[in-house]
């Protein structure tokens, strides 16, 4: 039987706290030497994450800093599993994904029914894309190639 994993949070003074280190985690959080009033904000700082990557697609920001749409490759889809213990709001207390479409647009603190959820949303858009829209490119391509002249 596996042992269990743990980290510790030890205080100057000899206060520790232990919890459930999953195995997924990137990072033990464990630490010493912790002053006592700072205790309640080293828990606070417990998380759990394992990151994960997307796709490389080649995207525009019309917010660049000069002003014009400029191409460049950005991942879309990544993000993290992550499980905040002492989080002040519920939702991350228990593990989550959550997912950046793009940039710094985030959907969060998905349980496994709303990571579902996107994934079907998802799949049913890649659907729509390539049995909807790309045949309608390929018939416009064509059109366009017939009927247009340079």
């Amino acid at each position: 039987m596996n042992k269990a994993l743990t980290w510790t949070i030890a205080t100057t003074t000899g206060d520790t706290v232990t919890g459930y280190l999953p195995t997924w985690a990137d990072d033990d959080p464990t630490a010493t030497d912790v002053p006592p009033d700072q205790l309640p904000v080293s828990l606070a700082d417990v998380s759990h994450r394992a990151d994960f990557d997307g796709q490389l697609l080649a995207v525009h920001n019309p917010a660049s800093p000069n002003g014009i749409s400029e191409g460049t490759e950005e991942r879309v889809l990544c993000g993290v599993l992550v499980c905040d213990p002492y989080a002040e709001s519920p939702d991350p207390r228990v593990p989550v994904v959550n997912v950046a479409i793009v940039d710094d647009y985030w959907i969060n603190h998905l349980d496994p029914d709303g990571l579902a959820e996107v994934v079907a949303k998802l799949r049913a858009q890649a659907d729509r894309l390539d049995h909807e829209i790309r045949p309608q490119l390929v018939a416009a391509r064509a059109d366009w190639a017939a009927r247009h002249t340079a």
